[in-house]
């Protein structure tokens, strides 16, 4: 969740209102206001000792209902992946198996490395070697 400058909060493309007993608005549906949900929302490293099942299950619904756990908030993309705390914590607990996809120039860099790869060692054809000639004979 974020902060814009006006002072409106957000999860993903979403506007998120709080009421005066701390429940949680996001597209139109109230999700109870407790310590864990708002850990879960606001933290990127969470304090699991705060989270109770109905914290997870509301932060899977304003996923869903959101997109905010795919790429680009694309409801067709992959489940984005970082290697942070919240989402080794709680996403990838949430959606386990779910289409994820590294992410990361890091990873990235390394996957296209990998790709290309194999896709020399494929072009370059088996070639017999000469029998290398033995360092005395050639100083000779």
């Amino acid at each position: 969740m974020r902060r814009d400058a006006d002072g409106t909060f957000r999860f993903a493309n979403s506007e998120v209102e709080i009421d005066r007993n701390s429940n949680v608005f996001v597209q139109g549906k109230s999700y109870k206001g407790t310590s864990g949900l708002f850990e879960i929302l606001t933290r990127k490293k969470v304090d699991r000792s705060f989270i109770t099942d109905r914290d997870l299950r509301s932060y899977r619904e304003i996923l869903e209902s959101t997109h905010g756990h795919f790429e680009n908030h694309d409801p067709s993309g992959v489940i984005k992946t970082t290697r942070g705390a919240k989402f080794k914590d709680a996403i990838s607990k949430l959606f386990p198996g779910g289409g994820v996809i590294r992410r990361g120039s890091e990873s990235t860099v390394r996957q296209k490395w990998a790709t290309l790869k194999r896709t020399l060692y494929k072009k370059v054809p088996d070639v017999e070697l000469e029998t290398p000639i033995p360092l005395q004979e050639r100083r000779a």
